[in-house]
Order: structure tokens, then C-alpha cells, then sequence
């Protein structure tokens, strides 16, 4: 059976964004246009983001075990009606840290993690079982697109307007508009146990839905076998990269000559070789194997440290930023795409959330300790080349244990088809 529902996923692409691109990029601009406006401190202003990503991190367990409780609707309307309540609170309550520090990180931790990425991507894998690593690329892609429509309408909102509320009002109307997009247009993909209940309308049927590497397995013998944690390897690489560069590539470069505008321009470029990256994963993982993708992904990332540390002139920092943007793009698609090929929409959303846990923490700790090393030492090279080694070991440790020796010929699951 064909898939004939592609025109779901871009609702699924608004959702996803909406859940996590606005809270991030979005809320980015309008919580320092806030800060600036209410004298509030650049370190108010940074323990906004890091309560953000805690909450984030940790609730994303308890957001797929809801999943499985009352269903995938029900808690993504729980999420988006966090983030209404939240952004009505910073239109009309909110002056003072602390309670943005509830209203915004507490309550856009909550819309993150039950309406973001668990529930949207165990949805698109339920929706499109017979072409699913196509899918989530063009998920993440429509989501990175969004993301740089909704930096450009609340600065140019803000700016018009001269008041930072602006912001707050598209996070309210968005909130609200994806809570009836979830209503309209989210379904709960059948239980393991409800496998006689018809699947989605023309996309699944049992078969179909049943064409996973490792089917029928429990969360916690999926969480004893060493290719769950290989993957969340080159999550925490591919993160740990990217959060890299959004903290010290601009300066490096700067370092290396380049004017200020050069360098905010590679992340600019980095942002369209993500997109590149998205659909290009979609369309080349069917043709060369899921496993060579993903290892294929990872080392074009790498290539991108290596062009960094030895970037000279316009041309290498285009090479930079085009080959980091790509390889990253194609490895967070292909992280994802492997969790729901290997193994069961059952347990797609907590292995899921626990991965993204790991990610979190992980990743977390390379710009902490690059900026340290730079502080110290006044060069950014050995980080650099330690983010590049990192992603060819990913890249390598990914490309050995995904090989299913067991199997005669590819199948779709392994294919990524």
C-alpha cells in the first residue's frame, strides 16, 4: 500500500515548530527584547534558556509515558495549552525573572515536551510506515523553514511595534491554533494489543507497520541491546556539535579575520545546509542503506570541523558552513529515523525521550568546556578537532553495530525505505 497522506505532514511540520522552534529561536528574540526593556541581567537572560533546557530535558519521560496513558492528542493539547497559558501570562503579568523563569521555562518546557518531537515524530512514523526516513526529513525540514519565518515575524513585529509583547502574541495565537490543528488532524496509532483495529486511513495495515528490525520489543530489553546506546552516541555527537558552533564558531571566526557580519552569515548558511541536509538524508538513505546514511551524515559534519579549523578565506567559510549544515541536518534526521526503524511505534516515544535526555546532557557539557579550554589557552583548535574526531567515531561505532549480519536482503527497515 502506498502512502497518500503527505499533506498531514506539514500540519505535523507546524506542530512540531510551533512546540519547539518558537520557544527556541522565537523565544530567543522576544525574551532579550523583554530583558532589555525591563533592565532585567544578561545572566536573568541566560537562566531562562538553561531552565528551559532542563525542564525540557527532563520532562520529555513523563511526556512519552503520557503517550502511551490518554494517547498522542490529548497530550499534545496538554502541551499547546501550556504555552497559551504561559505567553498570557508574559503579556499581562509577568515583570520579574522569576516569573518568567515559570511562565516561559517552566510552561515552554512543558509545550517542548509533550507537543514537540515525541509525540509529532511517533505520529509521522505511525503515518507513514512504508516510507518513514522520507518523512521525518521532511518534517525536519519543514520545520527549519518555519523557524526562520518565525525569527523574522516577531523581530519585524517587535521592531514596528517597539514593544516586545508582540512576541508573546504569536506565541498565544500559535498556541491556540495548534490546539485545534491537534484536534482536527492528531490520531492515536493503535495499541500492540489493538492490532485487529484499523490502522490510519489508506496509509498503514498491520504488515506494513509491522516491518521494524527488532518488533515486539519490551522498553527495557530495547534499552539492554548496545545499538540503542550507539545511537544515542551520535545524537549527543551531532548536538554536541551543532550547540558547539552556536556558541564559539562566530567567535573563532572572528579570530581568524572575518568581520562580524561574515561570521553571523556562516550561521545563516549553516541554517540552509540543515535544510539540505533534512531532505537530502530522505532521499539518499533508501538508495545507500539507513546505516551508510547516517554514517555517511556524520562524517560530512566532521569534514565541516575539519574545514573550520583551517578556514582562510569567503570560499572555505562557505565550504564550512554548508558542509556542517548538511551533516548535521542528515545526522539529527537519521537518529531519529533509525529509533523508528529498528524498533516499534510501542516503544518509539520512550526510547525516544530518553535518548533526547542523554542528548541533552551530553551535549551540554562541549561548549561548558570549550569556552573553559579557550579561556585558558586563547584557541578554539583542539575543541574544534575534538568535535570532528567525535562524529567519525560516531560515524564508524554506528556503521559496524547497525549491520544486520542475520539478514539474507536488505529490508525496508534496514534500507530506510
Amino acid at each position: 500500500m502506498q502512502d497518500r497522506n503527505w499533506g498531514v505532514l506539514i500540519v505535523y511540520g507546524v506542530l512540531m515548530s510551533t512546540a519547539m522552534s518558537l520557544p527556541i529561536f522565537g523565544g530567543s528574540v522576544v525574551n532579550t527584547a523583554m530583558a532589555k526593556s525591563l533592565h532585567w541581567s544578561s545572566a536573568d537572560l541566560g537562566l531562562l534558556i538553561v531552565v528551559n533546557m532542563i525542564a525540557t530535558a527532563l520532562l520529555m519521560p513523563l511526556a512519552a509515558k503520557l503517550t502511551e496513558i490518554i494517547g498522542i492528542k490529548k497530550t499534545m493539547v496538554f502541551g499547546f495549552a501550556a504555552m497559551t497559558v504561559g505567553s498570557a501570562s508574559l503579556l499581562h503579568f509577568v515583570t520579574s525573572p522569576a516569573g518568567a523563569l515559570i511562565a516561559f521555562s517552566v510552561m515552554m518546557g512543558i509545550t517542548c515536551a509533550f507537543s514537540g518531537v515525541i509525540p509529532c515524530q511517533t505520529s509521522v512514523a505511525a503515518w507513514f510506515p512504508n516510507r518513514r526516513t522520507l518523512a521525518i526529513s521532511l518534517l525536519y525540514a519543514i520545520v527549519g523553514l518555519l523557524a526562520f519565518g518565525y525569527i523574522g515575524l516577531i523581530s519585524q513585529g517587535i521592531e514596528r511595534t517597539g514593544d516586545w509583547r508582540f512576541g508573546w502574541w504569536v506565541f498565544l495565537v500559535m498556541g491556540a491554533l495548534d490546539i485545534v490543528l491537534t484536534a482536527i488532524f492528531v490520531r492515536d496509532p493503535p495499541r500492540r494489543q489493538d492490532v485487529d483495529k484499523p490502522m490510519f486511513p489508506g496509509e498503514m495495515d498491520v504488515e506494513s507497520g509491522s516491518k521494524v528490525v527488532y518488533p515486539g520489543k519490551t522498553l527495557k530489553q530495547a534499552l539492554a541491546m548496545p545499538l540503542f546506546w550507539v545511537v544515542t552516541l551520535v545524537m549527543v555527537a551531532t548536538t554536541a556539535g551543532s550547540v558547539f558552533l552556536a556558541a564559539h564558531a562566530q567567535v573563532h571566526l572572528q579570530s581568524k579575520g572575518f568581520s562580524v557580519f561574515e561570521s553571523a552569515s556562516s550561521m545563516s548558511l549553516m541554517q540552509i545546509g540543515m535544510v539540505v541536509g533534512n531532505l537530502g538524508f530522505g532521499f539518499i538513505a533508501p538508495r545507500i542503506t539507513l546505516r551508510r546514511a547516517v554514517a555517511l551524515g556524520l562524517c560530512i559534519f566532521a569534514l565541516g570541523f575539519v574545514v573550520l579549523a583551517n578556514v582562510s578565506g569567503h570560499a572555505t567559510l562557505v565550504a564550512f558552513a554548508i558542509a556542517a549544515g548538511i551533516g548535521f541536518g542528515a545526522g539529527q534526521v537519521g537518529a531519529m529515523a533509525v529509533i523508528s526503524h529498528y524498533w516499534d511505534h510501542a516503544v518509539f516515544p520512550m526510547l525516544t525521550a530518553i535518548a533526547l535526555l542523554v542528548q541533552t546532557v551530553g551535549s551540554a557539557i562541549a561548549p561548558v568546556a570549550a569556552g573553559v579550554y579557550y579561556d585558558m589557552n586563547g584557541s578554539y583548535l583542539p575543541s574544534i578537532y575534538v568535535m570532528g574526531v567525535l562524529n567519525v567515531v560516531a560515524a564508524v561505532t554506528f556503521y559496524l553495530a547497525g549491520y544486520e549480519r542475520g539478514q539474507s536482503s536488505p529490508s525496508p527497515a534496514v534500507t530506510g525505505g
